[in-house]
Order: C-alpha cells, then sequence, then structure tokens
C-alpha cells in the first residue's frame, strides 16, 4: 500500500509539474505575441519619426525660403521710400561696405 501512495504521489507531483510546463509554455506564448505587439509599435513608430523628420525638414527649407523672401520684400520696402526700412537698408549697406573695405584691407597686406 505504502508503495501505491508513493507513486500516487509522484504521479500527482508528475502532473504538477506538467501543469506547470504547461503554465510556462502560455506564459511563453503571451509574452512573444506582445513582443511581436511590441514589434510592430516599434515599426509604426520608426515610420511616424521618419515622415515627422521629413516633414521638419521641409519646414525647415520652407522657412529658409520665407526668410529669404522677407528679406527681399524689405530691400523692396527700403527702395519704395518706406522710411523705417531706408534706415534698415543704410545700416546693411553700412555693413556691407564696412566688410568689402576689410577685405581690401586683407588683400593689400598679402600681397
Amino acid at each position: 500500500m505504502e508503495k501505491i501512495n508513493e507513486l500516487e504521489n509522484k504521479v500527482l507531483n508528475l502532473l504538477d509539474q506538467l501543469e506547470n510546463y504547461k503554465n510556462i509554455l502560455k506564459s511563453a506564448e503571451n509574452s512573444i505575441q506582445e513582443l511581436d505587439k511590441l514589434q510592430k509599435q516599434i515599426d509604426s513608430l520608426k515610420d511616424d519619426n521618419t515622415r515627422l523628420k521629413n516633414k521638419l525638414r521641409d519646414s525647415q527649407a520652407n522657412n529658409l525660403h520665407l526668410n529669404e523672401e522677407v528679406k527681399r520684400l524689405k530691400v523692396v520696402n527700403a527702395m519704395s521710400g518706406n522710411q523705417e526700412y531706408k534706415q534698415m537698408m543704410k545700416q546693411r549697406m553700412n555693413k556691407l561696405i564696412k566688410e568689402v573695405d576689410t577685405c581690401i584691407a586683407q588683400i593689400k597686406t598679402n600681397n
């Protein structure tokens, strides 16, 4: 009778271990599914990141273009007689003349 109880206990133990292994396997399968979901999210976020980088680059290029347009419009306003822009234009011209003078001086010094 003792051996039967011992065998019964061993069988119950094995069944418990088998149940534990099944639970571990199920948990692993769930982890794999979760990993797949996370990988899809990562891929989606990478695509969004690339799209946003491209959008930012386009916006920066557009911003540069608009800044150049603003400068041209300021020059046009200065030439059309707008007093505020005339002063700005004078300052800009003086700055450019000083830069040219500096360049000429450097050329003379190097020769």
